[in-house]
């Protein structure tokens, strides 16, 4: 019957980590081999985690506070926009921006609308290339009948959400780990420079060396 020699699974092994350096950071981790900086950079290790945290929170709250705003926006924006149908009146141009980008198949025309009230309307609207004049084509249009773009849909919503829990989670993460491993790198060279000159005192009488 075969053996399997490989060691056991470690499970938990990150949260009895941290959970070591929170009792170590209150000071209910007292064992003769903790020094003081153990404590220290135990410290740091809660306070890293907790300002985590407190940044998905905020990041919750942040998301929670843009989805409410879009939401209102979009619903005003279904309530405002329609589609009408205009008319174009010159066949569709490559509608193009100086950089050159945008949709290849894709075109501007002016076209002629109907508004609120009946007023006739006329603006640039985009149309698939190759479309003649005289053509149909639905446009959207705001409250006094101007051109407009699709008001915002559920996806767009959720998105710019999304977008804004991600970007404030991102932002205070990054900020708290920078100060975590600044505070980390002086922590350690404060504790090597310590230890040397701990080392500079004992090495003579450890060694048997006399002292210069």
């Amino acid at each position: 019957m075969p053996h399997d020699l490989s060691e056991p699974r470690q499970r938990g092994t990150a949260r009895n980590a941290l959970w070591r350096h929170l009792r170590r950071a209150v000071g209910r981790d007292a064992g003769p081999l903790v020094r003081p900086a153990d404590r220290v950079r135990s410290r740091l290790v809660a306070g890293c985690a907790l300002a985590v945290v407190v940044a998905l929170a905020l990041a919750v709250t942040a998301a929670c506070g843009t989805w409410s705003a879009e939401h209102r926006r979009a619903l005003n924006e279904r309530q405002e926009r329609r589609q009408v149908t205009a008319t174009t009146v010159q066949n569709a141009v490559t509608g193009t921006s100086d950089g050159g980008s945008g949709p290849a198949d894709e075109g501007l025309a002016d076209a002629t609308w109907r508004g609120p009230g009946n007023a006739r309307h006329k603006g640039v609207v985009a149309v698939p290339l190759g479309t003649p004049a005289g053509s149909p084509v639905r446009v959207w249009v705001d409250a006094s009948g101007g051109a407009t773009t699709s008001p915002r849909t559920d996806s767009d919503v959720v998105m710019a959400s999304a977008l804004a829990g991600v970007a404030v989670f991102t932002v205070l993460s990054a900020a708290s780990l920078g100060v975590y491993s600044y505070r980390a790198r002086r922590l350690d060279q404060r504790t090597l420079e310590a230890w040397e000159t701990e080392w500079d005192l004992v090495e003579p009488r450890w060694s048997g060396r006399p002292e210069v």
